[in-house]
């Protein structure tokens, strides 16, 4: 292989504008990363309001086998009692929401 012709077209030193523009897309994948790493760890553990379509209120959900607390995850929960998945409640009036 003949590389020495090819080296002029080898810029090894970078521009600033390629640098400034790699810096900043690094910045936003570390805050993507921070806010992704946030709503996994902390606001999970926080209490979700739902609305019942029912009474109207924003109320928190039971389970639907022993209307205990639930552990929430997508359109449906675990219950703190039995550890089984079961559907969400609503905590006052117990249709589903």
């Amino acid at each position: 292989m003949r590389l020495l012709p090819l080296l002029p077209y080898l810029d090894t030193g970078g521009s600033l504008t390629c640098i400034t523009v790699g810096v900043i897309v690094g910045i936003l994948v570390l805050i993507l990363l921070g806010l992704m790493a946030y709503q996994r760890y902390v606001a999970s553990r926080r209490p979700v309001q739902h609305l019942c379509d029912y009474c109207g209120h924003m109320v928190s959900v039971a389970s639907d086998c022993h209307h205990a607390p639930v552990r929430e995850k997508f359109l449906h929960g675990v219950c703190t009692e039995c550890k089984k998945e079961c559907r969400l409640v609503c905590a006052k009036c117990k249709r589903p929401v």
